[in-house]
């Protein structure tokens, strides 16, 4: 079949259906525009973990059989919904966004901030995102979240241990739910005029002469290709090197990705953490090392395991709620953000540091004991881990000094609040990589350069998470209704408004 029987015209083409490029397309076709949506994966109930399947069949899963269903390195990463939502997560802020990280200010003092509020060039903008998310959500099944309760902040210290705490309170979805909402948002844009392509690979995106785009992808039919006026890409972390290779093809501005999070997670029996989750399931507890960068815990996941999956030709880890089959353990991550010297490019930096990790595991993570990090004597037996396939190697020999040095001093600030939170035979495995995009130009709408070509959510280079994502989603497709003459619909606009999504003080 020619490439000219195969073009098929559209308002707006969205590559990638997680949450970014989800609530893009459904602001879109809520506005009446065309759009395409193309997925690489199938629909979310086709990649779903084994262990889940079981458990939604109403299959009891045995202890003895929890390895079995599970896989030694996930492989549900692609798929409707995108890799969060096909486990038991976190949202996020509901009741208002904070500025939860910190950074040294060039006068030399520490001060917090928001990655969405830099994305977007305004707090206030990201906060009515934000909540503007959660309606979308609501509308779409969600199961609106419990009161909000304030936390006791005296369980994390009087900051004289960490330099920054934030206890905001998030949402936890399980995949139950997710499954609703997904379905629900196909539903009505596909009802309304969208099509929702699956296992369509988007391969190149094309500028035309006089404006607009060809996307090429990759089909169950063969190779086809889409016109229109405007893209808005939102792919996930898998989606790295193509956007690399994108954005160097067609001219979108941008340079190496300066500042990159590299890192471990942490592990440890669920009653040995539970005084740090005492008021708040996700708390992000920061303090600057001594160059002066940002080392803070993240994603933590009470109940719940680690997973490891394949990327850049390496290993990376994440953390997994298991909200519904919590497990004995409970993990977090510790990182740190790190700033890099003129000239080095922050992707190739991060890549090398998974890559340096899986070496020594032989293709595997490595995990070490806290004991062990410290120098102290290896334990008997088998590690406390929830990974399967791992390597028990010493984790000096493969992560820089300064990683070790930051992890240890994580580890004695938690202590200090409540001795015996971290005990020795905790475990800590690597490598983790985030935020390592390359630092795309784009405008506080998430445009490039390139008119009419946005980058949204992971790929934007500027934020990860499903509510951050959804947020730079709607903001593209706002700007794309700005742009061709079209109205957004009224915020709320088919979706219920709830008392805990309508934001908190600031």
């Amino acid at each position: 079949m020619s490439e000219q029987t195969r073009t098929t015209p559209a308002d707006t083409v969205v590559i990638g259906g997680g949450p970014a490029g989800l609530f893009a397309a459904l602001t879109l076709v809520r506005a009446g525009r065309r759009v395409v949506l193309l997925e690489a994966g199938g629909d979310m109930s086709e990649s779903l973990c084994p262990r889940l399947v079981a458990r939604m069949k109403g299959r009891t899963v045995r202890d003895a059989e929890k390895f079995r269903l599970q896989c030694a390195r996930c492989t549900c990463l692609t798929g409707l919904g995108g890799a969060a939502f096909h486990f038991d997560t976190n949202l996020g802020y509901i009741s208002s966004l904070t500025r939860s990280k910190i950074e040294t200010a060039p006068d030399g003092t520490v001060r917090s901030y928001s990655g969405l509020e830099r994305a977007l060039g305004s707090f206030d903008r990201a906060q009515d995102l934000i909540s503007e998310a959660y309606r979308v959500l609501y509308g779409l099944g969600l199961p609106p979240a419990g009161p909000v309760h304030e936390s006791d902040g005296a369980l994390l210290g009087d900051g004289t241990v960490f330099q920054h705490v934030d206890t905001a309170y998030s949402q936890s979805v399980t995949v139950d739910d997710s499954l609703v909402v997904i379905a629900r948002l196909r539903a009505e844009l596909e009802d309304g005029g969208g099509s929702v392509l699956l296992r369509h690979r988007a391969t190149d995106v094309e500028p035309l002469t006089g404006g607009g785009f060809h996307v090429r992808a990759d089909t169950p039919d063969g190779p086809a290709v889409f016109r229109a006026a405007d893209v808005i890409v939102g792919v996930g972390k898998l989606g790295l090197p193509w956007v690399r290779d994108l954005a160097g093809r067609i001219g979108v501005r941008h340079r190496p990705s300066s500042r990159v999070d590299l890192g471990v997670r942490l592990e440890a029996a669920r009653e040995d953490l539970a005084p740090l989750l005492d008021g708040c399931h996700n708390p992000k507890l920061s303090f600057l090392n001594e160059e002066g960068h940002s080392v803070r815990t993240f994603c933590v996941c009470e109940g719940g395991r680690v997973m490891q999956y394949g990327f850049l030709d390496a290993v990376a880890l994440d953390g997994q709620h298991c909200l519904n089959q919590p497990t004995t353990k409970s993990n977090l991550g510790i990182l740190t953000t790190v700033d890099l010297p003129e000239g080095t490019d922050g992707t190739e930096h991060a890549a090398a540091f998974a890559r340096r990790v899986a070496a020594h595991g032989s293709g595997k993570p490595v995990v070490t004991t806290v004991d062990e990090l410290a120098g102290r004597p290896a334990p008997d037996g088998p590690l406390a881990t929830s990974l399967i396939s791992y390597h028990h190697g010493d984790l000096r020999d493969c992560l820089p000094a300064s990683t070790v040095r930051d992890v240890l001093a994580m580890v004695d600030r938690l202590n200090t609040l409540h001795p015996g939170l971290v005990p020795g035979t905790a475990t800590v495995a690597a490598p983790v990589v985030e935020r390592l995009f390359p630092d795309l130009d784009l405008s506080d709408d998430l445009e490039s350069s390139v008119p009419g070509l946005y980058f949204v959510g992971d790929s934007s280079s500027k934020i990860i998470g499903i509510t951050y994502g959804a947020a730079t989603g709607m903001a593209a497709a706002r700007s794309v209704l700005r742009r061709r003459g079209a109205t957004a619909p009224a915020a709320g606009t088919a979706a219920a408004m709830t008392p805990a999504a309508s934001g908190g003080p600031r």
